[in-house]
Protein backbone atom coordinates (compact mmCIF):
# COMPACT_ATOMS: atom_id res chain seq x y z
CA UNK A 1 0.00 0.00 0.00
CA UNK A 2 2.78 2.31 0.61
CA UNK A 3 4.80 1.58 -2.54
CA UNK A 4 0.70 2.21 -4.11
CA UNK A 5 0.77 5.76 -2.26
CA UNK A 6 4.12 6.69 -3.42
CA UNK A 7 3.25 6.12 -7.14
CA UNK A 8 0.41 8.16 -6.62
CA UNK A 9 1.67 11.13 -5.07
CA UNK A 10 4.53 11.03 -7.53
CA UNK A 11 2.01 11.36 -10.18
CA UNK A 12 0.25 14.20 -8.96
CA UNK A 13 2.89 16.12 -7.94
CA UNK A 14 4.27 15.47 -11.80
CA UNK A 15 1.29 16.46 -13.06
CA UNK A 16 1.04 19.75 -10.81
CA UNK A 17 4.49 20.60 -11.98
CA UNK A 18 3.47 19.90 -15.55
CA UNK A 19 0.23 22.25 -15.09
CA UNK A 20 2.72 24.91 -13.24
CA UNK A 21 4.94 25.05 -16.13
CA UNK A 22 2.37 24.67 -19.09
CA UNK A 23 0.01 26.80 -17.89
CA UNK A 24 2.24 30.41 -18.53
CA UNK A 25 2.08 29.05 -22.47
CA UNK A 26 -1.87 29.45 -22.39
CA UNK A 27 -4.09 32.62 -23.80
CA UNK A 28 -2.67 35.15 -25.22
CA UNK A 29 1.03 36.64 -25.89
CA UNK A 30 0.90 39.17 -22.88
CA UNK A 31 5.17 39.72 -23.05
CA UNK A 32 4.50 41.26 -26.66
CA UNK A 33 1.88 43.73 -26.10
CA UNK A 34 2.73 45.15 -29.68
CA UNK A 35 0.87 41.81 -30.95
CA UNK A 36 2.23 39.72 -33.54
CA UNK A 37 4.59 40.97 -36.11
CA UNK A 38 3.69 41.29 -39.70
CA UNK A 39 3.62 37.90 -41.66
CA UNK A 40 3.23 39.88 -45.30
CA UNK A 41 6.72 40.73 -46.65
CA UNK A 42 7.05 43.44 -49.09
CA UNK A 43 3.35 45.23 -48.60
CA UNK A 44 2.71 48.64 -47.56
CA UNK A 45 -0.94 49.08 -46.21
CA UNK A 46 -2.60 52.57 -45.81
CA UNK A 47 -6.34 52.93 -44.40
CA UNK A 48 -6.80 55.05 -47.74
CA UNK A 49 -5.45 52.03 -49.92
CA UNK A 50 -5.94 49.06 -48.02
CA UNK A 51 -7.54 49.22 -45.35
CA UNK A 52 -11.14 51.76 -45.18
CA UNK A 53 -12.50 48.81 -47.47
CA UNK A 54 -11.99 45.73 -44.32
CA UNK A 55 -13.35 47.89 -41.50
CA UNK A 56 -16.05 49.19 -43.66
CA UNK A 57 -16.93 45.63 -44.40
CA UNK A 58 -16.99 44.32 -41.27
CA UNK A 59 -16.72 47.27 -38.87
CA UNK A 60 -19.40 50.08 -39.67
CA UNK A 61 -22.83 47.97 -38.93
CA UNK A 62 -21.71 48.47 -35.02
CA UNK A 63 -19.44 51.27 -35.03
CA UNK A 64 -20.84 53.68 -35.94
CA UNK A 65 -23.70 56.27 -34.50
CA UNK A 66 -27.14 55.81 -35.04
CA UNK A 67 -26.60 52.03 -35.69
CA UNK A 68 -28.68 51.04 -31.94
CA UNK A 69 -25.44 49.52 -30.61
CA UNK A 70 -24.22 49.92 -27.41
CA UNK A 71 -21.73 52.08 -26.99
CA UNK A 72 -21.88 52.74 -31.13
CA UNK A 73 -21.70 56.26 -30.84
CA UNK A 74 -17.77 56.37 -29.24
CA UNK A 75 -16.89 54.61 -31.54
CA UNK A 76 -17.30 55.53 -34.81
CA UNK A 77 -15.41 53.61 -37.67
CA UNK A 78 -16.32 55.80 -40.74
CA UNK A 79 -13.65 57.65 -40.80
CA UNK A 80 -9.82 57.36 -39.77
CA UNK A 81 -10.01 60.14 -37.04
CA UNK A 82 -12.74 58.43 -35.60
CA UNK A 83 -10.93 54.98 -35.46
CA UNK A 84 -7.16 56.46 -33.84
CA UNK A 85 -8.27 56.63 -30.65
CA UNK A 86 -9.03 53.05 -30.32
CA UNK A 87 -5.76 52.35 -32.52
CA UNK A 88 -3.97 53.96 -30.28
CA UNK A 89 -5.36 52.47 -27.08
CA UNK A 90 -4.51 48.97 -28.62
CA UNK A 91 -7.95 48.03 -28.90
CA UNK A 92 -8.13 47.02 -32.39
CA UNK A 93 -5.20 45.10 -32.48
CA UNK A 94 -6.49 43.01 -29.63
CA UNK A 95 -9.79 42.74 -30.36
CA UNK A 96 -9.62 42.11 -34.51
CA UNK A 97 -5.57 40.75 -34.74
CA UNK A 98 -5.14 38.65 -31.18
CA UNK A 99 -8.37 38.03 -29.42
CA UNK A 100 -9.78 37.39 -32.72
CA UNK A 101 -13.53 38.54 -31.34
CA UNK A 102 -14.06 41.01 -33.39
CA UNK A 103 -16.46 41.27 -35.96
CA UNK A 104 -18.98 39.75 -33.88
CA UNK A 105 -20.48 36.70 -35.21
CA UNK A 106 -16.98 36.58 -37.70
CA UNK A 107 -16.75 37.06 -41.42
CA UNK A 108 -12.74 38.61 -41.59
CA UNK A 109 -10.91 36.61 -43.11
CA UNK A 110 -7.54 35.77 -42.01
CA UNK A 111 -5.66 37.44 -44.47
CA UNK A 112 -7.68 40.17 -43.92
CA UNK A 113 -6.56 40.43 -40.12
CA UNK A 114 -2.81 40.17 -41.40
CA UNK A 115 -3.28 43.19 -42.73
CA UNK A 116 -4.99 45.08 -40.36
CA UNK A 117 -1.67 43.59 -37.95
CA UNK A 118 0.75 44.52 -41.09
CA UNK A 119 -1.02 47.98 -41.10
CA UNK A 120 -1.03 48.44 -37.26
CA UNK A 121 2.66 47.22 -37.08
CA UNK A 122 3.56 50.52 -39.43
CA UNK A 123 2.29 52.71 -37.16
CA UNK A 124 -1.21 52.46 -39.46
CA UNK A 125 -0.60 55.41 -41.92
CA UNK A 126 -3.54 57.29 -43.39
CA UNK A 127 -2.36 57.25 -46.50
Amino acid sequence: MNAQFSKNTFLVIMLALASITLWPGCGKDDDNPSGPACNISGATFSYTSNIKGIIDRHCISCHAPGTGVAGADNTDFRSYEGMKSHLDAGHVLERVVIDKDMPQGGGMTQAERDSINCWIQAGYPKN
